[in-house]
This record gives C-alpha cells, structure tokens and sequence, in this order.
C-alpha cells in the first residue's frame, strides 16, 4: 500500500495592492498586502511591497500608508459603494427618463436659487451609459488601490471635496443656464490626490501629470462649448489640494488636521460660491 503524499493548498491569489488586475499569490512580509512581480523587493525574509521599503517601516510598529491609513488588506467599502451609487442613479434614470440627474446634477441656475445640494450631488452622476462604465472601470481598476492608500473616509471625503471642488469652478466660470455632470471630476480629483502622494514619497509622477492633461484636453476637445471641461480643471485643483493636505499633515494629531484641512478646503469653495450669488 502506498504512503499519501504530502498535502497542498493552491494559494490564494487576488489582485495586486497597486495593480489591481494583476492576480498574485505572494503578499508584503510586513503589511501582508499583496504584490506583484514589478513591486515586490526582496528581504531578509520574504519580499517587501515599495512602501514598506520606502517608508523605511519598523518591524512591530503598525503600518500606515503615505496619507496616515492603517493599512487592512481588502475590503474597499468605499469604492464599491460608489459603483454601487453610479450604477443605481443611471438605473433610476433609465426607468423615469432622467429624473434622477434632473435633480441631482450640477445647475448654475438651480443653484443660484438656493439648491446647494447640486454641488455634492452631482459627484454621482455619469451621465449616459458610456459614461457610467468608463467611471466605474477607473474606479474599479484605481479606486481600490488608492482606497488601501487613503483609508476609507479619507477616500469618501477626497471624493466628495474633489466632486464639490469641479462644481464650485463650472459654478464661477460657465453660463448661468449651464448643466453639469461631476462623477468625472471627483475622480480625477482621487488620481489627482494620488500623483501628490507619490510625489512626496519620490515616485516617478511624470505619467500621472500626463494623462491627467490628456484627460483635460479630451474633455476640452470633445466638449468645449458645454464647459464641462472646467468642472474637470476643477477637481484636479482640489483634489491635488486636498491630496496636499493628506499628504503633508504632521504626523502629530495628523488626523485632525487632516480633517479640519479638508473642511475648510470645501468651504472656501462654498464661500466663493455664496459670494458670486450676492454679487
């Protein structure tokens, strides 16, 4: 009768913490997120993910990201709840033939008689069916990762700053009878948020700073006179802003600070947008 062979377990691949749709078994020594090939460092033992090696961590000492996260491998409440919002707006509009955008949407006019909510609003709303799988596919292929790297809440709130920061600009630069859509422009404002954060640790930010230009140029080229272009400036400011304020905060109280940053980023914003309605 013969012995039974050793027994084995097939490991547990997911996605990379940094390029999500690369699957990988092999997960940081210290912060036990998972790496792939082109971000995994060798250590004494095991391998390293760059943030761990960047940040030179001390074993025993709880990891944090570059913005103060803890870091907790998974999860991405955040991110999935927002697809979740996109996906239940658009859905809402194809059955009443566009009453959810109608009253979430960023109006000038509806704005200036006092329907300030279309400035948080209008950060869950993608428009057409293009728009709303383009959104969700950036947010699935980068939200993840950068919700590992904020922290949920600081993800939300960068989000909804960067979404409120696009509709303060279309509010001061475009027509008064002019509409808005700004699920572009909060996300933009996450990447925008994320070049700052590399930046500070020394990564290489070149390609971030170039497709966010030409996400810029796009939206100016294929809709210029509808100003839905300036929203998008809009939230690359306040979302580098804002990435800024996450980024830079002392360490000590860092959260605080953080928090009270990001408040009084969004309202400078609604100051600047009562100021033009009583002018």
């Amino acid at each position: 009768m013969s012995e039974p062979g050793p027994s084995f377990t097939a490991p547990n691949f997911t996605g990379c913490y940094r390029h999500p749709d690369r699957m990988t078994g092999i997960t940081c020594q210290r912060c036990r997120r998972p790496i792939c090939g082109e971000c995994m460092t060798e250590a004494s033992v095991g391998f390293q993910c760059p943030r761990c090696v960047g940040l030179g961590r001390v074993t025993g000492r709880q990891p944090r990201t570059r913005f103060g996260a803890s870091i907790r491998p998974g999860g991405a409440l955040a991110t999935k709840v927002l697809m979740g919002t996109f996906v239940a707006v658009w859905l809402i509009d194809l059955v009443t033939g566009g009453l959810a955008s109608g009253l979430l949407a960023m109006s000038n006019s509806y704005v200036s008689f006092g329907q300030f909510w279309r400035l948080v609003t209008t950060s869950f709303v993608s428009g057409q069916l293009l728009g709303v799988l383009m959104n969700l596919l950036v947010l699935w292929l980068a939200g993840r990762a950068l919700e590992s790297e904020l922290g949920s809440w600081r993800f939300s709130l960068l989000f909804l700053a960067s979404g409120f920061g696009g509709a303060t600009l279309f509010f001061l630069l475009a027509p008064s009878s002019s509409w808005s859509i700004g699920a572009a422009s909060a996300i933009v404002g996450l990447l925008a948020a994320n070049t700052i954060g590399k930046a500070k640790t020394g990564e290489d930010v070149r390609p971030d700073i170039g497709l966010l230009v030409l996400l810029v140029l796009y939206a100016v080229l294929v809709g210029f006179s509808s100003f839905g272009w300036v929203s998008l400036i809009g939230g690359i400011i306040v979302g580098g802003v804002s990435g800024a304020i996450l980024a830079y905060a002392p360490r000590q109280n860092r959260m605080a600070v953080q928090l009270v940053g990001m408040l009084a980023l969004v309202a400078v914003c609604l100051g600047l947008v009562v100021a033009k309605i009583a002018l």
